[in-house]
C-alpha cells in the first residue's frame, strides 16, 4: 500500500533501517518532518495512517514481520516491523520479570522467545536452564518457541581459578562435553605435573559431572616419562629368611654414621613414627621407613651362599602400562577335546613378574604387582593318550604399593618346599627280595625356601 500526500515533491535517498517491534493490537506514532510519500509492505500485518506531514501512525494489525518506507524531506527511511502476539510478548515479560538475572536480555522475535546473553558460572547458567525449563510447557501450548542462548563466561567456576596457582602448567582450561564429562587441557612440564592437576580436577568435579561422566586427559606433556622397575629375584633358605625378617626390620641407623647399621636383638617394629614419649606409645622401639637400606643385609646373605639371584632384570614401561617377564619356559600341555581326539597348547611356567606402574600427583609411583612361581610336578600328573601331563605347582600374589622413587618394596611368601629320597645300597645285594633291606639305606632331605622380589622403581624423565 502506497499513500501520497499531496502538495509534496518525491524524490528518495536511502537511509539506514529502523527496527520496530508491536504487538497485535498495539499502535505507535513516528515523527518526522515533510513526509511525503508512505508505503507498506504487507498491509494485512501492519497498517500506516497520517497525521499531518510531521507524524504516521502504525497499527500492528495480525503476527508477522513487513517493512514500511517513509519518505520525508528527500530522504526515504526504511522501518522494520515486527509484530507478535499479544500472548508472547506478555510471556516474554513475565520471563524478563522472573530471571533478573544481570547479562541476560528476553527478547520475542516472530514465533519464537529468545533469552540471550552471558552468566558468570555453571550455577546461574543452571538457575537460567531451570527456569526456561518451567516455561517451556507453556510456551508449546501458546504455539511459540522457547529459545535458550545463555552462554557461560567461566564454567566451572573457582574450579578454573583453583588451576592457576599450580607451578609448570599454562593455558589450563576445562570444557564439558555433551556426555556429561569434564576435559581437562593445557600444557604442563612433566607427567607428574599432569597428575597433579587430574588429582585436583577430580576432587573438586563431582557436581558437574553426569552420573557416568569421567574427567578425561587431554593435556599436552612437554616431556616423556617413564617409570624404571629394578627387580631381583632371590631364592632364600631358611636361614636367610630368618636374617631378613627379623635382624632387617629391627635395624636402627646411626645418625653419626648413616651407613652404618646396628642390628641388635630382634624385635617388633610399630609404623607409629618417632620414639615413645605418649600414652599408647609404650612399645614403639623406632620409626619404620622404607628406605635403601636392605643392600648391606642382601649382601650378607648372598656372600654367605644362603640366597642365589634368580634374576635381576630392569623394566621399563610408560605410566599405566603393564610389563611382564618370565624366567622359565613353555611346555606343550597336551587336553582332549571330545571324540578321542588331544590337542596341544604351551603354558608359560618359572618365574612370572607383571607390574602395572602409573605416576601420582605428589610424585609418588603406584604399582600394580603380581609376581609368580610355578614348577612343574610329574608326580601328581595324569596319564593322557599315552602322554604324561604334568601337574603345576603354583605360588602366586596380588598387590598395590606407594612408594616414592628410589624406595624399595620386599615381596616374599612364594615358599618352595622340596622332598627328596636318597637310596644307597650295594649293588645285586641291595635289590634281592627280603634281604636287600639290610644291604641299602634310605635318606630323607627337606629343604623349603622362599622366593623374594625386590623392587625398586625410578622415573626416567627426557
Amino acid at each position: 500500500m502506497t499513500v501520497f500526500l499531496s502538495g509534496a515533491p518525491v524524490w528518495s535517498e536511502a537511509a539506514p533501517i529502523r527496527v520496530l517491534a508491536l504487538s497485535s493490537g498495539d499502535s505507535t506514532v513516528v515523527r518526522l518532518d515533510g513526509i511525503s510519500r508512505i508505503a507498506v509492505g504487507d498491509g494485512n500485518i501492519a497498517g500506516v495512517v497520517p497525521v499531518g506531514t510531521s507524524q504516521i501512525i502504525i497499527n500492528a494489525k495480525h503476527a508477522g514481520r513487513t517493512t514500511v518506507e517513509v519518505w520525508a524531506r528527500g530522504n526515504r527511511i526504511t522501518y522494520d516491523v515486527t509484530v507478535v502476539d499479544q500472548s508472547i510478548d506478555s510471556l516474554a515479560a513475565i520471563l524478563r520479570t522472573t530471571l533478573s538475572e544481570p547479562g541476560v536480555d528476553v527478547v520475542d522475535f516472530d514465533k519464537s522467545v529468545v533469552a540471550r546473553g552471558t552468566v558468570d558460572d555453571i550455577a546461574h547458567f543452571q538457575r537460567v536452564q531451570d527456569l526456561l525449563g518451567r516455561f517451556d510447557p507453556l510456551a508449546k501450548k501458546e504455539g511459540f518457541a522457547l529459545v535458550d542462548a545463555v552462554t557461560v563466561k567461566l564454567p566451572f567456576g573457582d574450579i578454573q581459578r583453583s588451576l592457576s596457582d599450580i607451578p609448570n602448567t599454562s593455558g589450563l582450561r576445562l570444557d564439558a562435553d555433551a556426555k556429561g564429562n569434564v576435559i581437562v587441557s593445557g600444557q604442563v612440564v612433566d607427567r607428574t605435573t599432569a597428575e597433579a592437576v587430574l588429582q585436583r580436577v577430580r576432587g573438586v568435579a563431582g557436581p558437574y559431572l553426569a552420573v557416568d561422566g569421567k574427567v578425561i586427559d587431554r593435556l599436552a606433556v612437554e616431556t616423556i616419562s617413564q617409570i624404571d622397575v629394578k627387580v631381583y629375584v632371590l631364592e632364600i633358605d631358611q636361614t636367610g629368611l630368618s636374617q631378613l625378617g627379623l635382624r632387617l626390620q629391627g635395624a636402627n641407623p646411626d645418625p653419626n654414621l648413616p651407613n652404618v647399621l646396628d642390628y641388635g636383638d630382634p624385635t617388633f617394629i610399630f609404623a607409629e613414627g618417632a620414639q615413645a614419649t605418649g600414652l599408647g606409645k609404650a612399645l614403639n622401639v623406632g620409626a619404620f621407613i622404607r628406605q635403601t637400606r636392605l643392600a648391606p643385609t642382601l649382601d650378607l646373605i648372598l656372600n654367605t651362599g644362603h640366597a642365589r639371584i634368580l634374576s635381576e632384570p630392569n623394566l621399563v614401561t610408560s605410566p599405566g602400562q603393564q610389563a611382564d617377564f618370565l624366567v622359565g619356559g613353555e611346555i606343550p600341555y597336551a587336553y582332549s577335546t571330545g571324540l578321542g581326539q588331544t590337542s596341544i597348547q604351551f603354558k608359560d611356567y618359572g618365574v612370572k613378574l607383571q607390574i602395572t606402574p602409573t605416576l601420582l600427583g605428589n610424585g609418588g609411583v603406584e604399582t600394580k604387582i603380581a609376581p609368580e612361581i610355578s614348577q612343574l610336578d610329574f608326580q601328581d600328573g595324569i596319564t593322557l593318550n599315552g602322554f604324561v601331563v604334568p601337574a603345576f605347582t603354583t605360588s602366586r600374589l596380588s598387590t598395590d604399593v606407594v612408594t616414592q622413587p628410589g624406595e624399595s618394596i620386599i615381596m616374599g611368601g612364594l615358599l618352595q618346599r622340596v622332598e627328596q629320597r636318597n637310596i644307597t645300597k650295594i649293588p645285586f645285594l641291595g635289590d634281592l627280595p627280603i634281604l636287600g633291606q639290610l644291604f641299602r639305606s634310605t635318606r630323607y632331605q627337606t629343604s623349603q625356601t622362599d622366593v623374594v622380589f625386590v623392587m625398586t622403581p625410578e622415573i626416567l624423565t627426557r
